[in-house]
């Protein structure tokens, strides 16, 4: 069979129509929403963006792709935008350097079972028609061949000419071309596949900047509240829960029929972040939202950090797929690594979250100093969410047991994900019951935050991770949950009118690690009492001889 010859220019150029024209779905449909496309200044900006990003990525084949080298560098083009395509015009994602930091992550902690619900069979095909199968039409062209000095001209002559041709389109416009780019700047992240190869440059960058050494903060941290009884806590570490699908929020749906009979403590605020990477470790960081680093958050002691060096004993079980470096220092035990198949709690490569309930009744019976628990769940961690509860948990039924939730409809999207909550309810309902069975034994607290929310398809927007300026409500407004026993908050000396005011008011992930130290009545020079949920306004400024009534009680 004979092969297409051409030159190195025409297959980049070629390439470079290809790419732009079929993974740019999303652009095309937003631009024709924003922008009349039968105007003069409509034709002037879809021109402008599309022969950019053709541009750019011709001048990358030309740059890149040396010799032998080219037709490997455009496939791997191919099948990386695809994959870009698939994800952002399909599920609404985009590729930002935090996103890439948390594919990253899932790779490092060999989240087999994240990945293979994310590569879903609409995925797969997608990646083949508009990745692998161009890929293999590579085969079938020869490429012209020049001396070296005279094709490094004619791929500087290409790329002038590119140049000038954009000019010519995008000068006549440019007053409408920068208006409506800077009243739309959302718009670039949508451009497949050059701004997320522009976000992997970025990361990379930064990263071979960076050499951060470890800063170690309140070493000298000491509690100064001693109870007759130690005390205990359950910090539990929720994954996608969202507030507007928690009946104690008002949702319509019972999603929460167990705490609401639990005398519990709701109210909802910030996340930190959209994504798991981002959030736990922001969760625990002494850093606020406004100032949080991941980088810079990683080379410095954290709240449990700062707990164990007061003398708190602090464990991490781990049900999700990993502390994101919190627990690097703490005693943890890893629960996804190796589980063992035969569990009546085993599904999906890992355990249901009724493991956790197993695991903490030795900690719950040891002996020792004050004791922190903490329990990363696996909550309602998505795409895949009916496979995150047991089947006597569906609720509401019918609901999507596909893994890739952009098969199904927004109807049974939301009951799989509802379930994943009434799930949740129970797992929290039944450690409270565990600390209330012993609270003859320790001053107990429970502490629930999920790390962030989720899109269920909500104006096209599946899954999280969107950056946060661009990313809803739902993807930010998370829940939060508190069980406080009746000694500590008698020895806390917290009256039943200050504890009702938790919902009341704003909540965010700033407050956590504080509100930690706080329960613990730890002295560290990183405490600050405006942040601690449960002093500041919520401490009576008179100590109570007789345990309050109302809310969070046993």
């Amino acid at each position: 069979m004979s092969k297409l010859k051409l030159s190195p220019w025409q297959l980049s150029l070629a390439a470079a129509i290809f790419v732009v024209a079929v993974n740019n779905g999303g652009l095309f449909t937003s631009l024709a929403g924003e922008l009349d496309l039968l105007s003069r200044d409509g034709i002037g900006f879809l021109l402008t963006i599309t022969g950019l990003a053709i541009v750019v990525l011709t001048t990358l084949f030309l740059v890149f792709g040396i010799g032998r080298f080219q037709k490997p560098f455009i496939a791997t083009v191919f099948v990386a935008a695809a994959v870009f395509g698939y994800f952002c015009n399909e599920m609404g994602v985009i590729f930002h350097e935090e996103m890439f930091l948390n594919i990253a992550e899932t790779v490092r902690d060999r989240n087999l079972a994240e990945a293979t619900e994310l590569a879903s069979l609409p995925f797969i095909g997608h990646v083949i028609l508009f990745g692998i199968l161009p890929s293999v039409v590579l085969v079938f062209v020869q490429l012209k061949r020049r001396p070296v000095l005279r094709e490094i001209g004619v791929r500087a002559l290409v790329g002038i000419i590119a140049v000038a041709v954009l000019a010519g389109i995008a000068l006549p416009n440019y007053r409408y071309v920068t208006y409506f780019a800077v009243e739309h700047r959302d718009l670039r992240f949508k451009v497949i596949p050059i701004f997320p190869l522009m976000s992997l440059v970025r990361l990379t960058r930064d990263k071979l900047q960076r050499d951060v050494p470890f800063r170690t903060i309140d070493a000298d941290a000491q509690q100064r509240w001693v109870s007759g009884k130690r005390a205990i806590g359950i910090m539990v570490v929720g994954e996608t829960a969202r507030a507007d699908h928690f009946s104690l929020n008002g949702y319509a749906k019972l999603t929460n029929p167990m705490l609401a009979k639990a005398d519990v403590l709701f109210g909802h605020g910030a996340s930190c972040g959209t994504s798991t990477l981002f959030s736990v470790p922001c969760m625990f960081s002494m850093r606020g939202r406004d100032t949080y680093d991941p980088d810079s958050a990683a080379s410095e002691s954290n709240v449990l950090d700062i707990l164990s060096a007061s003398g708190v004993r602090t464990v991490w079980i781990e049900n999700n797929s990993s502390c994101k470096h919190v627990c690097d220092r703490i005693e943890t035990v890893d629960l996804r690594r190796d589980p063992d198949q035969s569990s009546m709690y085993y599904s999906d490569m890992g355990y249901f979250d009724e493991i956790l309930l197993r695991e903490i009744d030795t900690y719950l019976g040891s002996e020792g100093p004050d004791l922190l628990i903490v329990l990363h769940t696996l909550g309602s961690h998505g795409p895949a969410y009916s496979r995150r509860y047991p089947p006597q948990f569906g609720t509401f039924s019918p609901y999507c047991e596909n893994a890739s939730p952009k098969e199904c409809s927004n109807d049974l999207v939301s009951n799989a994900y509802d379930n994943t909550i009434v799930y949740t309810d129970y797992i929290l309902d039944q450690l409270i019951e565990k600390l209330k069975t012993r609270a003859d034994e320790f001053d107990g607290f429970l502490f629930y935050a999920s790390d962030h929310g989720e899109s269920l398809g909500e104006n096209g927007v599946y899954l999280h991770g969107l950056p946060y300026a661009l990313a809803p409500q739902a993807q930010t407004d998370v829940p939060f949950i508190a069980w406080l026993s009746r000694d500590l908050q008698r020895n806390h000396q917290m009256g039943a009118d200050a504890i009702a005011e938790f919902g009341l008011q704003p909540l965010s992930h700033d407050a956590i690690s504080h509100t930690l130290l706080g329960l613990f009545d730890v002295n560290a020079a990183s405490y600050k009492p405006e942040l601690d949920l449960f002093s500041g306004p919520l401490r009576s400024l008179a100590a109570l001889d007789t345990a309050p009534s109302g809310a969070g009680m046993d």
